[in-house]
């Protein structure tokens, strides 16, 4: 055992390191006095019997005699069990009465992120909020990313609605499939690109590029309604084209070529 490592993830649960350095010397030698711990522990004699006050408090060490009296250390897991719970407990009460303070503070924020993985954390935390739909309209290599995500949403009813640049071999939910003739040069050039919004309460944009990957997440109801109406638009198209390709086509080119020249609008 790495007694150092060990000690470091004690103090993550709520020891001081006295207390963390007493505990573990008397695993390794029980019934003995405080004064006896101290030497073997390296915790200054000062801090001893401070410490051994505080892990008794804890229910982590238990006095088998009196005179003198001396020590054993009890089982820590069952500490653990009890920290787990008490914790989980404060995070229930902290996050419940923390929104109900925020639910009056109408100010909505966007928050930049950058990262792979603060941008992938953020999406699935997204996802797991959803409560009624998501609108989703990403490239097939982060739908297949997130298809268990998406399979446990399916299971709990949520309503998932995906735009989808490319192909799957798994539909999950509603799938629409965007034109793509054309479309992999950009993707090159600017990065693949990824919009979620979630119940109408939260909306997240990405940009997945090799050298920076980036994204910004909002409650904003302006941007939720542009990101909607984005996603709802590529919708229309890929319904319009599933019904008239060969008239569209020959009027505008594949993918509707000539329009998105003449708008110069290259990554869409």
């Amino acid at each position: 055992m790495n007694d150092n490592k060990t000690i470091e993830k004690m103090m993550e649960v709520g020891l001081n390191k006295y207390e963390a350095k007493a505990y573990i010397s008397l695993l390794k030698k029980p019934d003995i006095t405080a004064y006896e711990l101290g030497k073997i522990s390296g915790v200054p004699q000062a801090k001893i019997y401070e410490a051994m006050a505080k892990l008794l408090e804890k229910n982590l060490v238990n006095v088998i005699s009196d005179n003198p009296v001396k020590y054993i250390a009890l089982d820590f897991e069952s500490f653990l069990d009890t920290y787990k719970k008490n914790v989980s407990k404060t995070v229930k009460y902290l996050k419940a009465n923390l929104k109900e303070v925020n639910s009056s503070n109408n100010i909505s924020y966007i928050l930049h992120l950058e990262g792979m993985d603060n941008i992938n954390n953020k999406i699935k935390s997204v996802l797991s909020n959803a409560k009624k739909f998501i609108y989703l309209e990403a490239w097939n290599e982060d739908y297949e990313f997130l298809k268990e995500d998406l399979k446990i949403l399916k299971n709990r009813g949520i309503e998932l609605v995906t735009v989808l640049y490319g192909d799957t071999n798994e539909e999950i939910g509603e799938i629409y499939y965007h034109e793509m003739e054309d479309m992999q040069k950009n993707v090159i050039q600017h990065g693949r690109w990824l919009t979620l919004v979630a119940d109408g309460k939260e909306s997240l944009f990405v940009m997945f590029n090799k050298d920076k990957p980036q994204a910004i997440w909002t409650e904003n109801e302006a941007f939720m309604l542009m990101a909607e109406s984005f996603i709802v638009h590529d919708i229309y198209l890929a319904e319009i084209y599933r019904e008239y390709r060969k008239e569209l086509d020959e009027k505008f080119g594949p993918n509707l070529k000539k329009i998105r020249e003449k708008m110069r609008i290259g990554h869409i």
